[in-house]
């Protein structure tokens, strides 16, 4: 057998959402496969050095984290960007103008930091994140900006007419929202170049919107039973739920395991 490249989404396709927890079928799937003479990665829209958490936990050393922007192999980053630094000065800059709060994360850390205190209220129960309070914060001084947090009531967005950084929105629990990079894609194939392996060699496994980005008609594409409708269009097979043995089935289906 051919072998592949595996590339897995983290959040409700290898860890049951937000609990974060890998099925035992998963576990021993991406087992199974390296076992198999089969290469196997993570490919995730967390930061790199939440994306390692999940690495470890998985005992995978190869990962594409940032949303497609950092890979790092064998536990070592070979690259990391953020967003597009003009556009989030333009952005941050509205916000400012429009009375809108934010946050923004700047470091490989699970930290964002924001120059108004009240953004220290909003923290839901899942957020792995910490947010630093620190008045005297200068956005226009930051070299790279991997995730920014806007602040505001649907109400609120509505009122000022905020004309959002781009088009791919995450809403981040209640009145926030989250922007990172959402190009697997472009994580994936800087992956396989790195290996000396073609695309076609690819299979990737996904379920939400971010995930979009990295399936390409040059290799296979896996949505999960619980995806998007979005990603189950594009998908090229359908597995069952992540928390239902989806990868298991997938993998015992088409004979990699």
């Amino acid at each position: 057998m051919k072998k592949k490249f595996f590339f897995f989404d983290v959040d409700n396709t290898l860890a049951v959402w937000p609990d974060g927890i890998i099925p035992k079928s998963a576990q021993m799937t991406l087992d199974t496969l390296k076992a198999n003479g089969h290469r196997v990665a993570l490919a995730t829209g967390r930061l790199q050095i939440d994306a390692k958490r999940f690495a470890d936990m998985a005992n995978v050393h190869d990962f594409v984290a940032d949303g497609g922007k950092s890979v790092t192999v064998n536990n070592e980053i070979l690259f990391m960007e953020g967003l597009d630094r003009e556009a989030c000065l333009n952005y941050l800059a509205q916000l400012d103008r429009l009375g809108l709060h934010w946050a923004v994360t700047d470091v490989n850390e699970l930290v964002r930091v924001t120059p108004y205190e009240e953004v220290l209220n909003w923290h839901p129960v899942w957020d792995v994140c910490t947010t630093k309070y620190d008045p005297n914060f200068d956005y226009r001084k930051v070299e790279h900006f991997y995730k920014i947090y806007a602040y505001m009531t649907p109400e609120q967005e509505a009122a000022t007419g905020v004309v959002h950084m781009s088009n791919d929105i995450i809403r981040y629990g209640n009145d926030c929202i989250l922007f990172e990079p959402m190009v697997k894609g472009e994580g994936v194939r800087r992956m396989i170049a790195h290996y000396g392996m073609e695309p076609a060699d690819v299979v990737v496994f996904g379920d939400g919107y971010n995930d979009l980005s990295m399936f390409n008609p040059e290799w296979l594409n896996i949505a999960m039973g619980n995806a998007r409708e979005e990603l189950k269009a594009a998908a090229d097979y359908i597995t069952a739920d992540c928390n239902n043995d989806g990868i298991y089935e997938a993998c015992k289906n088409f004979g990699w395991i």
